[in-house]
């Protein structure tokens, strides 16, 4: 009987650096290039849903690790036994073996390839961005960003706005592809979401820019958005998040802001106006008027889908 199988093959996946399922796939065929485990069975069990019926899996899986234990071992030991297994097969510290919770379908934020791994990136940002809302057109919003490296190697980001007199704070974990970054954030007890899709810069990664995306929050009526964000590394303080406000789009105000955080500048007016002509002047976004060629589908859909009675 196999015991916690889909913790045991997450916690093998964290030890041995596989970014995502078809990874730890990949090493069960180079131990055995007839092995029944492939992408598919290999999701069931990582998810829980079912456990390999072929003992030949069991003794693959002890391979895997570099273990010399036979395969009705590794399936029936305690999570305990395991770990300490497998910190003694791959010198990782037993510490670090605590299961993820899921593990990715494909490669994650665990920074392959990147200089200095996802440690790189961690930190906090001043974020600038276009104010999206209609009631405050033309103004920036200076949000902030903090990227943390987590043991298992993933990068979680929170994003915080103040908006109507308090704070909102999305999170969610940053998925790496190359040298690019993407991240979904949500709220936690709420509706709102932000897509980011970001370019990552090698170290120290002193400004991380591109995309943001999602609906302008303050608004009487759903407005798509989109536009570009500059996020520049701070030193980390609680006036970060206390900060965050609304700008208008004057010359020396996002230099100002970032002195004001602990950020010299040596040539902060070329910073200043590069970083506003980046930024354009406004996002773009589909308004409900904008969206009112729907109408002129919406009838040959209705009366495609609807026939009209006495019509042959």
């Amino acid at each position: 009987m196999a015991i916690d199988f889909d913790r045991k093959l997450r916690m093998a996946a964290t030890a041995l650096g596989c970014d995502s399922r078809k990874d730890l796939c990949a090493r069960f065929r180079r131990v055995n290039p007839a092995t029944a485990c492939d992408v598919d069975r290999l999701n069931k069990w990582v998810q829980g849903r079912s456990v390999p019926r072929a003992a030949s899996i069991y003794a693959d899986f002890c391979a895997v690790i570099g273990s010399g234990k036979p395969g009705h071992w590794i399936a029936e030991c305690s999570l305990e036994d395991f770990s300490a297994e497998l910190a003694a097969c791959t010198g990782i510290d037993a510490t670090s073996l605590a299961a993820p919770d899921a593990m990715p379908s494909r490669g994650g934020a665990h920074g392959a390839g990147l200089l200095g791994g996802v440690g790189t990136l961690a930190g906090a940002f001043a974020a600038y961005s276009l104010a999206w809302s209609p009631h405050f057109r033309g103004r920036l919003i200076r949000g902030s960003l903090r990227l943390e490296a987590r043991r298992n190697r993933a990068l979680v980001a929170t994003y915080a706005e103040a908006l109507v007199g308090r704070t909102v704070r999305l999170s969610g974990e940053v998925q790496l592809d190359g040298r690019s970054m993407h991240v979904t954030v949500r709220e936690p007890e709420g509706n709102m979401t932000l897509f980011f899709s970001l370019q990552v810069p090698g170290p120290p990664a002193s400004v991380l820019s591109g995309i943001m995306s999602g609906v302008a929050f303050v608004a009487h009526e759903s407005v798509p958005s989109a536009c570009r964000i500059a996020l520049v590394r701070v030193p980390e303080t609680p006036r970060l998040d206390a900060s965050n406000r609304y700008l208008e789009p004057l010359p020396g105000a996002i230099a100002s802001d970032l002195s004001e955080l602990g950020v010299s500048l040596t040539e902060a007016d070329s910073f200043d106006a590069f970083s506003r002509t980046f930024l354009g002047e406004s996002p773009l976004q589909v308004t409900t008027q904008q969206a009112a060629f729907a109408s002129m589908l919406d009838r040959q859909y209705l009366d495609a889908a609807i026939p009209i009675r006495g019509q042959p």
